[in-house]
């Protein structure tokens, strides 16, 4: 189902995580990874680049004109896609590059043209604080029309899948692609709905369960209770998933802190997909 996956690197802790999630994933589908780093437009711009602080410096001449500028960061993409293509050819996947410059979450949506997912880490290399989710994580849960494998802060095998399912159509949309990849790897699937109205919970249960049934998948439903990401969360944690398939807002509302997919990226610490 993941015939090719493009995957966003920067050379940052979050970058590397996205890689290997993405080998994790790979792997089973023997998936065609294309390895993406694009130079933000905005770094070329030396007030925004001085802003930048020590971790782009590095390497780096003071006050560096553009060309110079422009260089440097090309030679440091050149040594993140060579570290990051001897992975994967080690793994035994095929593998391409693909350089751009411009502003980065619109040409990784760009380069996913023709691919299944987009992997990335939570944050990049700016954007360090545990708990925290980076600028180009944050724009393409939310307006990437493919779907979004954000890496976990730990490693994952990816192995047993849990859809967070309220009914809504991008959750459909997350409940059909968890489906697909539970029966294409023979995975039991679970699927979660949080609601303090049974009668409601189990109706919409039901309905997935009509669904997955008809697909002949092996799945699990579960109705929470309580407020919905901590009743997510701790189930992830009870039910030992080490990946989560969710959309990308509520079906009836969206969150008032934040949005639904948002909320579940900084409270877990497993892979997330997110689906539009």
């Amino acid at each position: 189902m993941f015939a090719r996956l493009v995957v966003g690197l920067d050379g940052s802790a979050g970058s590397d995580a996205a890689l290997e999630t993405a080998l994790s994933v790979a792997r089973r589908f023997k998936t065609t990874i294309v390895l993406a780093v694009v130079t933000d437009i905005r770094l070329l711009e030396a007030p925004l680049f001085e802003t930048a602080g020590s971790v782009w410096a590095e390497g780096m001449p003071a006050g560096p004109a553009a060309a110079e500028l422009r260089e440097a960061l090309e030679e440091r993409a050149t040594r993140i896609l060579e570290v990051a293509v001897a992975k994967v050819t080690e793994a035994g996947l095929p593998v391409e590059t693909a350089r751009a410059t411009g502003m980065v979450e619109e040409e990784l949506g760009r380069l996913a043209g023709d691919a299944e997912a987009i992997a990335v880490g939570r944050r990049g290399e700016l954007h360090e604080g545990i708990g925290t989710l980076g600028r180009v994580t944050c724009h393409l849960i939310k307006r990437s029309p493919k779907p979004v494998l954000v890496a976990g802060d730990t490693p994952s095998r990816c192995e047993r899948p849990l859809v967070a399912y309220d009914g809504g159509e991008t959750s459909s949309h997350a409940l059909e692609l968890a489906a697909r990849y539970a029966e294409a790897l023979a995975l039991p699937l679970a699927v979660v709905h949080v609601t303090d109205d049974a009668a409601a919970g189990d109706e919409l249960l039901a309905q997935a369960a009509v669904y997955l049934s008809g697909r002949g998948a092996a799945f699990q439903t579960h109705r929470l209770a309580g407020e919905v990401v901590r009743a997510v969360t701790e189930f992830v944690s009870a039910y030992g998933a080490d990946l989560l398939v969710a959309g990308a807002h509520g079906g009836r509302r969206r969150w008032a802190l934040g949005s639904h997919a948002e909320r579940l990226l900084k409270a877990t610490t497993i892979p997330v997909i997110i689906q539009r």
